[in-house]
């Protein structure tokens, strides 16, 4: 699975910083449009309504776990290196990632409120999944396509985020690819470390 680090991540991983915009997002009359629109909406208003870094953070991670597979990420993206015989490292390493998107996206956001999301529209795909597309406006005026994979549960209705991609690139490949890089530098326990203290260098230099 892959994970909605889209919006917050990408301020970390990209050579400029994109989050600047609107955070109005477009209301659509398609179910999964619609739930796409208000968990972007809810994402940017429960990032900047917190006083603090810490609290924001936090309910931005309780936000995230009930709309993303974030355990399920973070085993992806370890690929390989995933520790098969130590149980008690993965799931420390799970709860580091969790808090470490929360984090990003939380601190991201409150920097720049005014992210702005246009959902485009939306197809079925033969997996049963929905492809819901949307475009990111950026500070030049140009717009960074965003797509969104979700699944509905046939029972209650809702909707789940399962993968998505950003400007053509999969963010759970993308995440695999720098962790990978990361673990030639160090070990899974200073993955997220590693990562944290390179986004703080980078928020410090903007």
């Amino acid at each position: 699975m892959a994970l909605i680090l889209a919006a917050g991540l990408l301020k970390a991983l990209l050579p400029n910083p994109i989050l600047s915009a609107s955070a109005d997002s477009s209301a659509k009359s398609d179910l999964a449009e619609s739930y796409i629109a208000g968990f972007f909406r809810a994402t940017v208003e429960t990032a900047v309504a917190p006083q603090s870094d810490e609290t924001a953070a936090k309910a931005v991670k309780s936000l995230l776990l009930r709309e993303i597979r974030l355990d399920e990420t973070a085993r992806f993206m370890l690929g390989r290196s995933w520790p098969t015989d130590n149980k008690e490292a993965g799931r420390r390493f799970q709860e580091q990632f969790k808090d470490f998107v929360a984090e990003v996206i939380a601190k991201g956001l409150r920097a720049n409120p005014k992210l702005g999301l246009d959902v485009k529209g939306s197809r079925k795909r033969p997996d049963g999944t929905v492809l819901v597309l949307s475009a990111l406006a950026l500070p030049s005026g140009n717009a960074m396509p965003v797509d969104w994979r979700v699944s509905q549960d046939p029972r209650t209705g809702t909707f789940q985020i399962i993968d998505m991609t950003v400007a053509g690139i999969d963010a759970a490949i993308m995440l695999r690819t720098m962790a990978q890089a990361t673990l030639a530098e160090t070990d899974i326990d200073g993955l997220i470390p590693h990562w944290r203290a390179a986004f703080t260098r980078r928020s410090g230099a903007e």
